[in-house]
């Protein structure tokens, strides 16, 4: 009996289109020494309105020193990402904003 074939990856499928960007969004960047305050940060972030979608995440084991968490979070509107940084500041967070 011949051995199984590995399953093969379909060809992702693209509709034509233009896709619309919205203007640049208000990001931040924070930088938590300690990865334990990322997580918090993460868990939090929902709260304060900012979409699960919206937030990337470096964890320790892609950084040089394999200590700390860098998110970048974007923030859908001037409040929030206020009410982010205040609480990312208030976690032990460097933050850093950029429009991009």
């Amino acid at each position: 009996m011949p051995a199984p074939r590995p399953p093969t990856m379909e060809t992702p499928l693209i509709r034509p289109g233009a896709v619309q960007s919205p203007d640049s969004p208000l990001r931040l960047v924070v930088h938590f020494d300690d990865a334990s305050g990322g997580n918090l940060a993460v868990q939090m972030l929902p709260t304060l309105g900012v979409p699960g979608d919206r937030v990337g995440v470096v964890d320790p084991d892609r950084m040089e020193r394999r200590r700390g968490m860098i998110l970048a979070v974007t923030c859908p509107d001037e409040p929030t990402r206020s009410r982010v940084e205040d609480y990312c500041r208030k976690i032990g967070g460097r933050v850093h904003r950029w429009r991009g």
